[in-house]
Protein backbone atom coordinates (compact mmCIF):
# COMPACT_ATOMS: atom_id res chain seq x y z
CA UNK A 1 0.00 0.00 0.00
CA UNK A 2 2.79 2.57 0.62
CA UNK A 3 3.70 2.33 -3.05
CA UNK A 4 0.13 3.09 -4.00
CA UNK A 5 0.01 6.03 -1.60
CA UNK A 6 3.03 7.56 -3.32
CA UNK A 7 1.02 7.57 -6.54
CA UNK A 8 -1.67 9.53 -4.75
CA UNK A 9 0.70 12.35 -3.86
CA UNK A 10 0.00 14.39 -7.00
CA UNK A 11 -0.62 17.94 -5.84
CA UNK A 12 -2.83 20.62 -7.33
CA UNK A 13 -3.29 24.05 -5.80
CA UNK A 14 -6.74 24.28 -4.25
CA UNK A 15 -8.85 27.18 -5.47
CA UNK A 16 -9.45 30.00 -3.01
CA UNK A 17 -12.48 32.26 -3.28
CA UNK A 18 -12.70 35.81 -2.05
CA UNK A 19 -14.79 38.88 -2.70
CA UNK A 20 -13.58 41.83 -4.78
CA UNK A 21 -15.73 44.80 -3.74
CA UNK A 22 -16.61 47.64 -6.10
CA UNK A 23 -14.68 50.82 -5.19
CA UNK A 24 -16.48 54.05 -4.45
CA UNK A 25 -16.72 56.56 -7.30
CA UNK A 26 -14.99 59.28 -5.27
CA UNK A 27 -17.87 61.69 -5.92
CA UNK A 28 -18.46 64.16 -3.07
CA UNK A 29 -20.99 66.50 -4.73
CA UNK A 30 -24.78 66.29 -4.66
CA UNK A 31 -27.10 68.05 -7.06
CA UNK A 32 -30.69 68.64 -8.01
CA UNK A 33 -31.71 68.55 -11.68
CA UNK A 34 -30.35 72.08 -12.07
CA UNK A 35 -27.70 73.02 -9.50
CA UNK A 36 -25.27 71.68 -6.90
CA UNK A 37 -26.93 71.33 -3.49
CA UNK A 38 -25.86 70.24 0.01
CA UNK A 39 -26.22 66.49 0.20
CA UNK A 40 -29.79 65.76 1.40
CA UNK A 41 -30.80 63.72 4.44
CA UNK A 42 -33.06 60.65 4.39
CA UNK A 43 -36.61 61.59 3.46
CA UNK A 44 -35.58 64.77 1.62
CA UNK A 45 -35.84 65.16 -2.16
CA UNK A 46 -32.90 63.73 -4.12
CA UNK A 47 -31.71 61.59 -1.20
CA UNK A 48 -30.04 58.36 -2.26
CA UNK A 49 -27.62 59.79 -4.81
CA UNK A 50 -24.02 58.67 -5.01
CA UNK A 51 -22.47 61.05 -2.45
CA UNK A 52 -25.06 60.02 0.19
CA UNK A 53 -23.30 56.65 0.42
CA UNK A 54 -19.57 56.14 0.91
CA UNK A 55 -19.08 52.47 0.13
CA UNK A 56 -15.55 51.09 -0.18
CA UNK A 57 -13.72 54.46 -0.43
CA UNK A 58 -10.92 54.41 -2.96
CA UNK A 59 -7.65 53.58 -1.20
CA UNK A 60 -4.19 53.03 -2.62
CA UNK A 61 -0.69 52.06 -1.45
CA UNK A 62 2.55 53.03 -3.19
CA UNK A 63 4.91 50.12 -3.89
CA UNK A 64 8.60 50.22 -4.68
CA UNK A 65 10.45 48.21 -7.32
CA UNK A 66 10.42 45.08 -5.17
CA UNK A 67 6.69 45.26 -4.50
CA UNK A 68 7.09 46.51 -0.92
CA UNK A 69 5.20 49.40 0.69
CA UNK A 70 7.17 52.53 -0.01
CA UNK A 71 7.16 56.13 1.17
CA UNK A 72 10.22 56.98 -0.92
CA UNK A 73 10.26 58.93 -4.17
CA UNK A 74 11.17 55.77 -6.08
CA UNK A 75 7.75 54.11 -5.95
CA UNK A 76 6.86 52.51 -9.28
CA UNK A 77 3.59 50.62 -8.68
CA UNK A 78 0.29 51.25 -6.93
CA UNK A 79 -1.84 48.70 -5.09
CA UNK A 80 -5.60 49.25 -5.01
CA UNK A 81 -6.47 48.35 -1.43
CA UNK A 82 -10.13 47.72 -2.33
CA UNK A 83 -9.75 45.39 -5.33
CA UNK A 84 -6.24 44.09 -4.62
CA UNK A 85 -5.10 44.96 -8.16
CA UNK A 86 -1.55 46.26 -8.67
CA UNK A 87 -1.09 48.98 -11.28
CA UNK A 88 1.93 50.20 -13.20
CA UNK A 89 2.94 53.84 -12.64
CA UNK A 90 3.71 56.10 -15.61
CA UNK A 91 6.73 58.40 -15.83
CA UNK A 92 8.39 61.10 -17.98
CA UNK A 93 5.31 62.96 -19.13
CA UNK A 94 7.14 65.51 -21.27
CA UNK A 95 5.25 65.35 -24.56
CA UNK A 96 7.84 63.06 -26.18
CA UNK A 97 7.44 59.36 -26.82
CA UNK A 98 10.16 56.88 -25.83
CA UNK A 99 9.32 53.30 -26.79
CA UNK A 100 12.54 52.06 -25.22
CA UNK A 101 10.82 52.88 -21.91
CA UNK A 102 7.43 51.12 -21.68
CA UNK A 103 6.55 53.30 -18.65
CA UNK A 104 6.82 56.53 -20.62
CA UNK A 105 3.52 58.35 -20.15
CA UNK A 106 3.52 59.78 -23.69
CA UNK A 107 3.68 56.44 -25.52
CA UNK A 108 0.57 55.39 -27.42
CA UNK A 109 -0.02 51.89 -28.75
CA UNK A 110 -2.25 50.18 -31.28
CA UNK A 111 -4.48 47.41 -29.93
CA UNK A 112 -3.02 44.01 -30.76
CA UNK A 113 -3.46 40.51 -29.33
CA UNK A 114 -2.21 37.58 -31.42
CA UNK A 115 -3.89 34.98 -29.19
CA UNK A 116 -7.20 33.79 -30.73
CA UNK A 117 -8.39 32.65 -27.29
CA UNK A 118 -8.28 36.21 -25.92
CA UNK A 119 -8.49 38.63 -28.86
CA UNK A 120 -12.25 38.32 -29.31
CA UNK A 121 -11.94 37.09 -32.89
CA UNK A 122 -9.85 39.93 -34.32
CA UNK A 123 -6.18 40.46 -33.48
CA UNK A 124 -5.94 44.19 -34.24
CA UNK A 125 -2.92 46.08 -35.55
CA UNK A 126 0.62 44.81 -34.89
CA UNK A 127 3.52 47.19 -34.55
CA UNK A 128 7.24 47.11 -34.00
CA UNK A 129 7.30 47.79 -30.28
CA UNK A 130 4.26 50.06 -30.59
CA UNK A 131 1.34 47.70 -30.03
CA UNK A 132 -0.22 46.62 -26.74
CA UNK A 133 1.15 43.08 -26.96
CA UNK A 134 4.70 44.44 -27.35
CA UNK A 135 4.11 46.74 -24.38
CA UNK A 136 3.02 43.88 -22.08
CA UNK A 137 5.82 41.63 -23.32
CA UNK A 138 8.42 44.29 -22.50
CA UNK A 139 7.19 44.50 -18.89
CA UNK A 140 7.11 40.74 -18.40
CA UNK A 141 10.47 40.13 -20.09
CA UNK A 142 11.99 42.66 -17.70
CA UNK A 143 10.11 41.14 -14.72
CA UNK A 144 8.97 44.63 -13.78
CA UNK A 145 8.55 44.81 -10.01
CA UNK A 146 9.64 41.18 -9.77
CA UNK A 147 6.58 39.92 -11.68
CA UNK A 148 5.99 38.38 -15.09
CA UNK A 149 2.18 38.30 -15.08
CA UNK A 150 1.44 41.86 -16.20
CA UNK A 151 -1.45 42.22 -18.61
CA UNK A 152 -3.77 44.73 -20.21
CA UNK A 153 -6.68 45.44 -17.82
CA UNK A 154 -10.25 44.43 -18.59
CA UNK A 155 -12.73 47.25 -19.06
CA UNK A 156 -14.17 46.62 -15.57
CA UNK A 157 -10.72 46.80 -14.02
CA UNK A 158 -9.89 50.04 -15.84
CA UNK A 159 -13.26 51.46 -14.77
CA UNK A 160 -12.41 50.74 -11.14
CA UNK A 161 -9.75 53.49 -10.90
CA UNK A 162 -11.90 56.27 -12.38
CA UNK A 163 -12.46 59.16 -9.95
CA UNK A 164 -15.76 60.84 -10.79
CA UNK A 165 -15.04 63.83 -8.56
CA UNK A 166 -12.36 65.19 -10.89
CA UNK A 167 -13.90 65.22 -14.38
CA UNK A 168 -11.17 66.95 -16.37
CA UNK A 169 -8.72 64.22 -15.31
CA UNK A 170 -10.91 61.48 -13.87
CA UNK A 171 -8.32 59.68 -11.77
CA UNK A 172 -6.65 60.13 -8.36
CA UNK A 173 -3.51 61.87 -9.62
CA UNK A 174 -1.75 61.57 -6.24
CA UNK A 175 -1.38 57.86 -6.91
CA UNK A 176 -1.61 57.90 -10.72
CA UNK A 177 0.60 60.83 -11.76
CA UNK A 178 1.41 61.51 -15.41
CA UNK A 179 -1.98 60.22 -16.57
CA UNK A 180 -3.09 61.73 -19.87
CA UNK A 181 -6.67 63.03 -20.24
CA UNK A 182 -7.40 60.66 -23.08
CA UNK A 183 -8.32 57.10 -24.04
CA UNK A 184 -6.61 54.14 -22.34
CA UNK A 185 -7.03 50.69 -23.89
CA UNK A 186 -8.61 47.73 -22.12
CA UNK A 187 -8.28 44.09 -23.19
CA UNK A 188 -12.04 43.81 -23.78
CA UNK A 189 -13.21 43.37 -27.38
CA UNK A 190 -16.41 45.07 -28.53
CA UNK A 191 -19.04 42.34 -28.89
CA UNK A 192 -21.01 44.16 -31.59
CA UNK A 193 -18.01 44.43 -33.90
CA UNK A 194 -14.82 42.55 -33.11
CA UNK A 195 -12.65 45.12 -34.91
CA UNK A 196 -13.30 47.42 -31.94
CA UNK A 197 -12.13 47.35 -28.33
CA UNK A 198 -13.29 49.10 -25.19
CA UNK A 199 -11.29 51.76 -23.41
CA UNK A 200 -11.75 54.45 -20.77
CA UNK A 201 -11.33 58.10 -21.61
CA UNK A 202 -10.08 59.84 -18.48
CA UNK A 203 -11.13 63.23 -19.82
CA UNK A 204 -14.41 64.75 -18.71
CA UNK A 205 -15.71 62.03 -16.47
CA UNK A 206 -13.96 58.76 -17.29
CA UNK A 207 -16.42 57.54 -19.88
CA UNK A 208 -16.20 54.12 -21.55
CA UNK A 209 -15.82 54.28 -25.30
CA UNK A 210 -15.08 51.96 -28.22
CA UNK A 211 -12.24 52.58 -30.69
CA UNK A 212 -11.25 50.59 -33.74
CA UNK A 213 -8.30 48.26 -33.32
CA UNK A 214 -7.05 49.11 -36.81
CA UNK A 215 -7.17 52.87 -36.86
CA UNK A 216 -6.58 54.22 -33.37
CA UNK A 217 -3.69 54.43 -30.95
CA UNK A 218 -4.40 54.73 -27.26
CA UNK A 219 -2.53 55.03 -24.02
CA UNK A 220 -2.00 51.97 -21.83
CA UNK A 221 -1.50 51.12 -18.18
CA UNK A 222 -0.63 47.56 -17.15
CA UNK A 223 -2.17 45.66 -14.24
CA UNK A 224 -1.66 42.37 -12.43
CA UNK A 225 -3.69 40.26 -9.96
CA UNK A 226 -7.45 39.96 -9.58
CA UNK A 227 -9.48 38.72 -12.55
CA UNK A 228 -12.51 37.59 -10.54
CA UNK A 229 -15.56 36.85 -12.65
CA UNK A 230 -19.12 37.63 -11.65
CA UNK A 231 -20.48 34.73 -9.59
CA UNK A 232 -24.27 34.99 -9.46
CA UNK A 233 -26.60 33.17 -7.10
CA UNK A 234 -30.36 33.17 -7.65
CA UNK A 235 -31.81 33.58 -4.16
CA UNK A 236 -35.25 32.46 -5.33
CA UNK A 237 -36.97 35.57 -3.94
CA UNK A 238 -36.64 38.08 -6.75
CA UNK A 239 -33.02 38.89 -5.94
CA UNK A 240 -29.64 37.89 -7.37
CA UNK A 241 -26.41 37.98 -5.34
CA UNK A 242 -23.06 38.54 -7.02
CA UNK A 243 -20.73 36.79 -4.57
CA UNK A 244 -17.68 38.26 -6.33
CA UNK A 245 -18.67 41.79 -5.23
CA UNK A 246 -21.06 41.24 -2.31
CA UNK A 247 -23.83 43.12 -4.13
CA UNK A 248 -27.44 41.92 -4.11
CA UNK A 249 -29.49 43.00 -7.13
CA UNK A 250 -33.17 43.35 -7.87
CA UNK A 251 -33.62 40.59 -10.45
CA UNK A 252 -36.34 42.23 -12.54
CA UNK A 253 -36.17 45.85 -13.62
CA UNK A 254 -38.86 48.21 -12.44
CA UNK A 255 -41.74 47.74 -14.87
CA UNK A 256 -41.78 51.37 -16.06
CA UNK A 257 -39.30 54.11 -16.83
CA UNK A 258 -38.84 57.13 -14.57
CA UNK A 259 -36.87 60.32 -14.11
CA UNK A 260 -33.64 60.41 -12.09
CA UNK A 261 -35.44 61.92 -9.08
CA UNK A 262 -38.16 59.26 -9.29
CA UNK A 263 -35.50 56.53 -9.61
CA UNK A 264 -33.79 57.68 -6.41
CA UNK A 265 -37.10 57.68 -4.53
CA UNK A 266 -38.22 54.32 -5.97
CA UNK A 267 -35.08 52.53 -4.80
CA UNK A 268 -34.97 54.21 -1.38
CA UNK A 269 -38.58 53.15 -0.69
CA UNK A 270 -38.37 49.65 -2.17
CA UNK A 271 -39.11 46.63 0.03
CA UNK A 272 -38.01 43.39 -1.62
CA UNK A 273 -37.17 39.98 -0.12
CA UNK A 274 -37.71 41.45 3.37
CA UNK A 275 -34.94 44.02 2.77
CA UNK A 276 -35.54 47.76 3.00
CA UNK A 277 -31.99 49.07 2.40
CA UNK A 278 -32.22 49.17 -1.38
CA UNK A 279 -30.67 52.07 -3.27
CA UNK A 280 -29.93 53.23 -6.81
CA UNK A 281 -26.54 51.79 -7.87
CA UNK A 282 -23.52 53.96 -8.58
CA UNK A 283 -22.04 54.07 -12.06
CA UNK A 284 -19.24 51.70 -11.01
CA UNK A 285 -21.70 49.21 -9.51
CA UNK A 286 -24.04 49.18 -12.52
CA UNK A 287 -21.07 48.79 -14.87
CA UNK A 288 -20.28 45.50 -13.09
CA UNK A 289 -23.57 44.02 -14.34
CA UNK A 290 -22.58 44.54 -17.98
CA UNK A 291 -21.62 41.36 -19.83
CA UNK A 292 -19.29 42.76 -22.50
CA UNK A 293 -19.41 39.51 -24.46
CA UNK A 294 -23.12 40.08 -25.27
CA UNK A 295 -25.36 42.69 -26.86
CA UNK A 296 -29.09 43.36 -26.86
CA UNK A 297 -29.05 43.00 -23.83
CA UNK A 298 -25.45 43.10 -22.62
CA UNK A 299 -26.14 41.21 -19.39
CA UNK A 300 -26.29 37.61 -18.16
CA UNK A 301 -29.83 36.74 -19.23
CA UNK A 302 -29.83 33.47 -17.28
CA UNK A 303 -29.97 35.50 -14.07
CA UNK A 304 -31.50 38.74 -15.38
CA UNK A 305 -33.88 37.50 -18.10
CA UNK A 306 -36.19 40.52 -18.06
CA UNK A 307 -33.58 43.21 -18.66
CA UNK A 308 -34.53 45.80 -21.27
CA UNK A 309 -31.85 46.43 -23.93
CA UNK A 310 -32.04 50.09 -23.02
CA UNK A 311 -30.59 52.73 -20.70
CA UNK A 312 -30.66 52.49 -16.87
CA UNK A 313 -30.10 55.24 -14.32
CA UNK A 314 -27.26 55.28 -11.81
CA UNK A 315 -27.10 57.36 -8.62
CA UNK A 316 -24.01 59.22 -9.89
CA UNK A 317 -24.67 62.78 -11.10
CA UNK A 318 -22.17 64.44 -13.39
CA UNK A 319 -19.79 66.38 -11.15
CA UNK A 320 -19.66 69.39 -13.47
CA UNK A 321 -22.83 69.37 -15.60
CA UNK A 322 -25.45 69.30 -12.85
CA UNK A 323 -28.29 68.89 -15.35
CA UNK A 324 -27.04 65.38 -16.14
CA UNK A 325 -26.51 62.06 -14.39
CA UNK A 326 -24.62 58.97 -15.47
CA UNK A 327 -26.42 55.95 -16.90
CA UNK A 328 -25.54 52.61 -18.50
CA UNK A 329 -26.97 51.25 -21.72
CA UNK A 330 -27.60 47.52 -21.84
CA UNK A 331 -27.82 47.47 -25.62
CA UNK A 332 -24.05 47.42 -26.19
CA UNK A 333 -22.80 48.11 -22.64
CA UNK A 334 -22.19 51.77 -23.41
CA UNK A 335 -22.28 54.68 -20.94
CA UNK A 336 -24.04 58.02 -21.15
CA UNK A 337 -24.75 61.05 -19.06
CA UNK A 338 -28.29 62.26 -19.72
CA UNK A 339 -30.64 65.03 -18.70
CA UNK A 340 -32.08 64.12 -15.28
CA UNK A 341 -35.77 64.50 -16.23
CA UNK A 342 -35.23 61.86 -18.95
CA UNK A 343 -37.28 58.70 -18.56
CA UNK A 344 -35.04 55.64 -18.12
CA UNK A 345 -35.19 52.15 -16.61
CA UNK A 346 -34.19 51.30 -13.03
CA UNK A 347 -32.71 48.33 -11.15
CA UNK A 348 -32.05 48.57 -7.39
CA UNK A 349 -29.07 47.23 -5.45
CA UNK A 350 -28.06 46.72 -1.83
CA UNK A 351 -24.93 45.71 0.09
CA UNK A 352 -21.46 45.72 -1.37
CA UNK A 353 -19.49 46.84 1.69
CA UNK A 354 -15.88 45.84 1.85
CA UNK A 355 -15.28 42.34 3.16
CA UNK A 356 -12.59 42.30 5.84
CA UNK A 357 -9.36 40.56 5.01
CA UNK A 358 -10.27 38.32 7.93
CA UNK A 359 -12.95 36.49 5.97
CA UNK A 360 -15.73 34.44 7.41
CA UNK A 361 -15.93 30.95 5.87
CA UNK A 362 -19.21 29.04 5.67
CA UNK A 363 -18.95 25.36 6.60
CA UNK A 364 -21.91 22.97 6.73
CA UNK A 365 -21.71 19.32 7.78
CA UNK A 366 -22.53 16.80 6.53
CA UNK A 367 -22.81 17.60 2.83
CA UNK A 368 -25.19 14.64 2.44
CA UNK A 369 -27.35 13.07 5.14
CA UNK A 370 -28.64 9.55 4.48
CA UNK A 371 -31.84 8.74 6.37
CA UNK A 372 -34.12 5.72 6.73
CA UNK A 373 -37.51 5.40 5.03
CA UNK A 374 -39.48 5.94 8.24
CA UNK A 375 -40.53 9.42 9.41
CA UNK A 376 -37.90 10.95 11.66
CA UNK A 377 -35.66 13.97 12.19
CA UNK A 378 -32.14 14.91 11.11
CA UNK A 379 -29.75 17.81 11.62
CA UNK A 380 -27.01 19.77 9.88
CA UNK A 381 -24.30 21.77 11.63
CA UNK A 382 -23.36 25.26 10.43
CA UNK A 383 -20.09 26.87 11.46
CA UNK A 384 -17.84 29.80 10.62
CA UNK A 385 -14.33 28.44 10.14
CA UNK A 386 -12.94 31.90 9.36
CA UNK A 387 -12.99 35.14 11.30
CA UNK A 388 -15.45 37.99 11.50
CA UNK A 389 -19.19 37.77 12.01
CA UNK A 390 -21.16 35.55 9.65
CA UNK A 391 -24.94 35.77 9.42
CA UNK A 392 -26.60 32.92 7.57
CA UNK A 393 -30.01 31.57 6.61
CA UNK A 394 -31.28 28.22 5.33
CA UNK A 395 -34.14 27.35 3.00
CA UNK A 396 -35.35 24.21 1.21
CA UNK A 397 -34.98 24.55 -2.55
CA UNK A 398 -36.21 21.06 -3.46
CA UNK A 399 -38.10 18.32 -1.61
CA UNK A 400 -40.21 20.62 0.53
CA UNK A 401 -43.17 18.26 0.07
CA UNK A 402 -41.56 15.76 2.47
CA UNK A 403 -38.77 17.65 4.27
CA UNK A 404 -39.19 20.73 6.47
CA UNK A 405 -36.94 22.89 8.64
CA UNK A 406 -38.38 22.85 12.14
CA UNK A 407 -35.85 25.18 13.80
CA UNK A 408 -32.49 26.78 13.14
CA UNK A 409 -33.39 28.35 9.79
CA UNK A 410 -31.04 31.25 10.48
CA UNK A 411 -28.25 32.15 12.83
CA UNK A 412 -24.94 33.87 13.43
CA UNK A 413 -21.63 32.02 13.00
CA UNK A 414 -22.55 28.59 14.40
CA UNK A 415 -25.85 26.77 14.69
CA UNK A 416 -27.85 23.63 14.01
CA UNK A 417 -30.49 23.22 11.30
CA UNK A 418 -33.16 20.82 12.59
CA UNK A 419 -35.30 19.05 10.00
CA UNK A 420 -38.14 16.58 10.01
CA UNK A 421 -39.25 14.29 7.20
CA UNK A 422 -42.20 12.08 6.42
CA UNK A 423 -42.20 8.36 5.70
CA UNK A 424 -41.18 7.33 2.20
CA UNK A 425 -43.85 4.84 1.07
CA UNK A 426 -42.73 4.75 -2.56
CA UNK A 427 -40.43 2.19 -4.14
CA UNK A 428 -37.67 4.65 -5.02
CA UNK A 429 -35.38 6.84 -2.97
CA UNK A 430 -35.88 10.60 -2.84
CA UNK A 431 -33.61 13.58 -2.35
CA UNK A 432 -34.17 17.05 -0.89
CA UNK A 433 -31.79 20.01 -1.04
CA UNK A 434 -31.24 22.72 1.57
CA UNK A 435 -29.38 25.90 0.61
CA UNK A 436 -27.46 27.76 3.31
CA UNK A 437 -26.48 31.33 2.39
CA UNK A 438 -24.07 33.54 4.32
CA UNK A 439 -23.56 36.80 2.49
CA UNK A 440 -19.93 37.95 2.11
CA UNK A 441 -18.65 34.56 3.38
CA UNK A 442 -16.25 32.35 1.46
CA UNK A 443 -17.95 29.18 0.23
CA UNK A 444 -21.46 30.66 0.29
CA UNK A 445 -23.96 29.40 -0.64
CA UNK A 446 -23.71 25.73 0.35
CA UNK A 447 -26.22 23.16 -0.87
CA UNK A 448 -26.63 20.07 1.31
CA UNK A 449 -28.83 17.09 0.61
CA UNK A 450 -31.01 14.63 2.47
CA UNK A 451 -31.26 11.25 0.74
CA UNK A 452 -34.02 8.97 2.00
CA UNK A 453 -34.15 5.23 1.38
CA UNK A 454 -37.31 3.55 0.16
CA UNK A 455 -39.61 0.59 0.70
CA UNK A 456 -38.16 -2.34 -1.25
CA UNK A 457 -40.42 -3.67 -4.02
CA UNK A 458 -42.50 -6.73 -3.13
CA UNK A 459 -41.24 -8.59 -6.21
CA UNK A 460 -37.93 -8.69 -8.01
CA UNK A 461 -34.38 -9.44 -6.92
CA UNK A 462 -33.88 -9.21 -3.16
CA UNK A 463 -31.49 -6.71 -1.61
CA UNK A 464 -28.25 -8.58 -0.92
CA UNK A 465 -27.47 -9.41 2.69
CA UNK A 466 -24.20 -8.08 4.07
CA UNK A 467 -21.16 -10.23 3.32
CA UNK A 468 -17.51 -10.19 4.25
CA UNK A 469 -16.99 -7.87 1.26
CA UNK A 470 -19.77 -5.39 2.06
CA UNK A 471 -18.46 -1.87 2.73
CA UNK A 472 -20.10 0.01 5.59
CA UNK A 473 -20.81 3.66 6.27
CA UNK A 474 -21.49 4.26 9.95
CA UNK A 475 -23.28 7.08 11.73
CA UNK A 476 -20.03 9.04 12.02
CA UNK A 477 -19.67 8.81 8.24
CA UNK A 478 -16.64 6.55 8.48
CA UNK A 479 -16.38 4.32 5.42
CA UNK A 480 -14.78 0.88 5.76
CA UNK A 481 -14.03 -1.15 2.61
CA UNK A 482 -12.99 -4.67 3.66
CA UNK A 483 -11.89 -6.00 0.27
CA UNK A 484 -10.36 -4.05 -2.65
CA UNK A 485 -8.56 -5.67 -5.54
CA UNK A 486 -5.83 -3.73 -7.36
CA UNK A 487 -4.08 -5.03 -10.46
CA UNK A 488 -0.57 -3.67 -10.05
CA UNK A 489 1.23 -3.84 -13.43
CA UNK A 490 4.53 -4.60 -11.67
CA UNK A 491 3.51 -7.08 -8.98
CA UNK A 492 0.18 -8.47 -10.15
CA UNK A 493 -3.12 -8.63 -8.26
CA UNK A 494 -3.12 -7.17 -4.75
CA UNK A 495 -5.86 -7.42 -2.11
CA UNK A 496 -6.37 -4.46 0.22
CA UNK A 497 -8.64 -3.01 2.86
CA UNK A 498 -9.08 0.73 3.44
CA UNK A 499 -10.76 3.12 5.86
CA UNK A 500 -12.02 6.54 4.88
CA UNK A 501 -13.77 9.34 6.77
CA UNK A 502 -16.07 12.01 5.38
CA UNK A 503 -14.24 15.35 5.06
CA UNK A 504 -16.13 18.55 4.28
CA UNK A 505 -14.15 21.14 2.31
CA UNK A 506 -15.61 24.68 2.25
CA UNK A 507 -13.71 25.52 -0.93
CA UNK A 508 -15.63 22.75 -2.72
CA UNK A 509 -18.87 22.69 -0.71
CA UNK A 510 -20.85 20.65 -3.24
CA UNK A 511 -18.42 17.72 -3.30
CA UNK A 512 -18.90 14.62 -1.16
CA UNK A 513 -15.32 13.84 -0.22
CA UNK A 514 -13.66 11.13 1.87
CA UNK A 515 -10.16 11.19 3.38
CA UNK A 516 -8.09 8.01 3.43
CA UNK A 517 -7.21 7.29 7.09
CA UNK A 518 -5.75 3.80 6.96
CA UNK A 519 -5.10 0.93 4.56
CA UNK A 520 -3.12 -2.29 4.36
CA UNK A 521 -2.68 -5.53 2.44
CA UNK A 522 -4.89 -8.60 2.93
CA UNK A 523 -2.72 -11.70 2.95
CA UNK A 524 -4.29 -14.75 1.30
CA UNK A 525 -7.89 -13.48 1.23
CA UNK A 526 -10.47 -16.21 1.67
CA UNK A 527 -13.49 -14.10 0.69
CA UNK A 528 -15.75 -15.78 -1.82
CA UNK A 529 -17.67 -12.61 -2.67
CA UNK A 530 -16.70 -10.03 -5.25
CA UNK A 531 -14.20 -7.36 -4.27
CA UNK A 532 -14.40 -3.64 -4.74
CA UNK A 533 -11.87 -2.51 -7.35
CA UNK A 534 -9.11 0.10 -7.54
CA UNK A 535 -8.16 0.99 -11.11
CA UNK A 536 -4.88 2.31 -12.44
CA UNK A 537 -6.34 5.81 -12.69
CA UNK A 538 -7.13 5.71 -8.95
CA UNK A 539 -10.88 5.23 -9.25
CA UNK A 540 -12.56 2.98 -6.71
CA UNK A 541 -15.74 1.07 -7.51
CA UNK A 542 -17.49 -0.21 -4.37
CA UNK A 543 -19.92 -2.99 -5.21
CA UNK A 544 -22.19 -2.41 -2.21
CA UNK A 545 -22.15 -0.03 0.74
CA UNK A 546 -24.48 -0.55 3.67
CA UNK A 547 -25.67 2.87 4.87
CA UNK A 548 -26.16 3.84 8.55
CA UNK A 549 -29.87 2.98 8.41
CA UNK A 550 -28.83 -0.72 8.14
CA UNK A 551 -31.37 -1.07 5.32
CA UNK A 552 -30.13 0.78 2.27
CA UNK A 553 -27.38 -0.54 0.00
CA UNK A 554 -25.68 1.57 -2.67
CA UNK A 555 -22.95 0.99 -5.18
CA UNK A 556 -20.56 3.94 -5.11
CA UNK A 557 -17.80 5.20 -7.40
CA UNK A 558 -14.99 7.24 -5.85
CA UNK A 559 -12.50 9.30 -7.81
CA UNK A 560 -9.17 10.55 -6.46
CA UNK A 561 -9.03 14.37 -6.14
CA UNK A 562 -5.63 15.98 -6.53
CA UNK A 563 -7.27 19.38 -5.94
CA UNK A 564 -8.25 18.38 -2.41
CA UNK A 565 -5.08 16.44 -1.61
CA UNK A 566 -2.85 19.40 -0.86
CA UNK A 567 -2.50 19.00 2.92
CA UNK A 568 -0.54 15.74 3.04
CA UNK A 569 -3.69 13.59 3.04
CA UNK A 570 -5.38 11.74 0.18
CA UNK A 571 -8.99 12.48 -0.74
CA UNK A 572 -11.57 10.81 -2.98
CA UNK A 573 -14.87 12.35 -4.09
CA UNK A 574 -18.10 10.54 -4.89
CA UNK A 575 -18.47 10.64 -8.68
CA UNK A 576 -21.52 8.38 -9.02
CA UNK A 577 -23.76 6.04 -7.03
CA UNK A 578 -26.99 4.07 -7.28
CA UNK A 579 -29.13 1.46 -5.56
CA UNK A 580 -27.95 -2.15 -5.41
CA UNK A 581 -30.68 -4.26 -6.96
CA UNK A 582 -29.18 -7.77 -6.90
Amino acid sequence: MPGILVCFALLLFAAVSWAEPVPDTGLTKCSSPTVEIPCPSPGQPFYGQDANYTINPMSYTKLDGSGSDSVKSSWVMVKDNVTGLIWEMKTNKDGKTDYNDPHDADNTYTWYDSNPATNGGYAGTPGDGTDTEDFIKALNDARFGGYSDWRLPTINELDSIVNFDTPLLAITSTYFPNTVSSLYWSSTTYAYSTDGAWGVNFYYGGRNQVSYKDSAAGYVRAVRGGQLQAAYVNNGNGTITDTSTGLMWQQNSADHTMSWEQALSYCENLTLADHTDWRLPTIKELRKLVDYSRIRPSINISYFPNTFPDVYWTSTPHSYEFLNAWCVGFYFGEEHYLYKPSSLYVRAVRGGQTVSLDHSVLSVSPATQYVAKNADTTTFSVSNTGTGTMRWSASIISGSDWLSITSGASGTDTGTINCSFTENTSTSSRTATIRITAYFAIGSPVDVTVKQSFTPPLTGPPTPPPTACTATLDGNLSLHIPYISYDNPASGMLSLWADFVYAFNPTYPTLISFKLTNADFINNPSFSCGASTLSADLKIHIRDVLLPDAITYLWVDLEYSAALSTDGNFYWVVSDYGPVSN
